[in-house]
């Protein structure tokens, strides 16, 4: 992969002041197999915007590609738990380089523990001819893990998991793997814990969280939404450098259940009150 640079920062000596304008992957006859470009914007006294590009090899059971990495970053900008990057996959599919799709928008980014520091590693293959890629997602409380389809046979990227909604159920949702936190817990407090991820489960009960008590996040339970977007045209004078992107996060609607451990209680969780006295993080 090949990048080309601009200068945006003045004064900038050590790379921090540069932007990406344009990416390519070539063969290794120098062929362009791919290409991205991305707009340029000098920098003010009052503003700064520069895009990142990184890549690396892929490898699953059942295939191996590019994962490729596009990061934008800009002054001022508001604080997040997690910032929103774009993640895309390029395969081999009937003898070509093609992407697996346009790139994926998502507020987290990969896992650490399937980079080995040459390659990013699929998580478990699926069937014969896919395998899981996890990422991880921000709740807006817990950073969970999202697995992805990645078909090498069709050269597609779809959710490996399929959230059945059911009308008028607290409960909507896929449960996933929570990743640990570190929590803000101060002095004694309680929570309600639910014996089922819906108030109908049964009736709630009072655990006291202390600062020394033993807390484990165990699973989410959450309505996510994947945008696809079939529009894969990149036009080189777009203002916008991501027009095919596809998207994941939380339905606008969906209602957030952790089940968590407390000092060895186990139960489920879901209101502000409860999350803020736990001590979960949160977007300020």
């Amino acid at each position: 992969m090949e990048l080309e640079t601009r200068k945006v920062r003045p004064g900038a000596n050590d790379g921090s002041g540069d932007t990406v304008t344009a990416m390519e992957v070539h063969d290794a006859a120098g062929t362009v197999l791919y290409r991205r470009t991305f707009p340029y914007t000098a920098a003010t006294e009052d503003y700064f915007e520069s895009w990142s590009v990184s890549a690396q090899p892929l490898v699953g059971t059942n295939g191996a590609g590019i994962l490729i990495n596009y990061g934008s970053y800009s002054e001022p900008s508001a604080p997040e738990e997690e910032p929103i990057e774009w993640f895309q996959i390029l395969g081999v599919v009937n003898g070509k380089l093609v992407p697996f799709g346009g790139p994926l928008e998502i507020q987290g980014g990969l896992l650490d523990e399937y980079a080995d520091g040459h390659a990013y590693k699929a998580a478990r293959p699926l069937g014969v001819h896919a395998d899981a890629v996890e990422f991880k997602a921000w709740s807006g409380h817990c950073r969970f893990v999202y697995p992805v389809r990645v078909d090498w046979l069709e050269g597609k990227v779809t959710p490996a998991q399929e959230c059945v909604k059911s009308a008028g159920a607290l409960s909507a949702g896929c449960q996933y793997r929570i990743l640990p936190e570190k929590l803000y817990t101060q002095g004694v407090t309680f929570v309600r814990l639910w014996p089922g991820p819906d108030e109908k489960s049964g009736p709630a009960t009072k655990t006291v969280v202390k600062t020394d008590s033993k807390v484990e996040l165990v699973t989410a339970l959450v309505d996510t939404q994947w945008a696809q977007n079939k529009n894969m045209a990149i036009s080189p004078d777009s203002r916008n450098p991501m027009p095919d992107a596809s998207s994941v996060g939380i339905s606008a609607d969906s209602d957030l259940w952790l089940k968590v451990r407390i000092d060895g209680k186990e139960g489920w969780i879901h209101s502000e009150e409860d999350f803020q006295a736990l001590g979960l993080p949160e977007d300020e």
